[in-house]
């Protein structure tokens, strides 16, 4: 009975974040209101007071959501690729275009969010430090098979925080100001030079 009560509970919290996530998509965080929510699922705001005690609660739901799913997607597109050039190639230009894919959520994210900076800041920094670790993994993978040189092990969580920390800038400079229409030709440009950069040489 424990499990049934548990997978109805995890079924209504997916239906609660799915119904948002559509609103907050269409109409911004600050003009969707609970009761906009429930009536979306059909159902009394009770039902989404008893899994969230607040609107800001289930965005935040939304946007952890959202994360797992760019990452997931990422994740699964750098597995197929079997060198290590080939992972960082595939990693950085993933991200762009899943990032495009989401720009509507996160034109919310980088726009209407400011007052609740702090909140906000720390679901960042766990998005940032599990990708860090995960470019970290490329090159180390990327060492390990001698494709890249060992001189940049020293240095590798830098390099890996380097790595992530530009991409995310060219992300908001892509979507909030359309800056670089051809996002994918530079990426791939850019991850041309840094493989030149890490490549061993025989």
């Amino acid at each position: 009975m424990d499990s049934l009560r548990y997978n109805k509970e995890e079924l209504l919290r997916e239906e609660i974040v799915q119904a948002a996530r559509q609103l907050f998509q269409q109409y911004g965080l600050f003009k969707t209101t609970m009761e906009d929510i429930a009536k979306a699922m059909g159902r009394g705001k009770s039902t989404l007071y008893y899994y969230y005690k607040s609107k800001d609660e289930i965005f935040d739901a939304v946007v952890i959501t959202e994360i797992n799913e760019i990452f997931e997607t990422i994740k699964n597109e750098v597995e197929k690729a079997d060198s290590a050039s080939e992972k960082i190639k595939t990693y950085l230009t993933a991200m762009i275009k899943t990032v495009r894919n989401k720009i509507n959520l996160y034109k919310i994210v980088t726009g209407e969010l400011k007052e609740n900076i702090t909140t906000r800041a720390k679901l960042k920094e766990q998005y940032d430090n599990r990708e860090i670790q995960f470019v970290k993994s490329i090159f180390s993978y990327g060492i390990e098979t001698g494709e890249f040189t060992e001189e940049i092990e020293k240095d590798i969580e830098l390099l890996s925080f380097l790595i992530v920390s530009s991409l995310r800038s060219f992300s908001v400079e892509l979507l909030t100001n359309d800056k670089y229409a051809s996002g994918e030709e530079r990426i791939e440009y850019l991850a041309s030079i840094l493989i030149r950069g890490i490549r061993k040489t025989t």
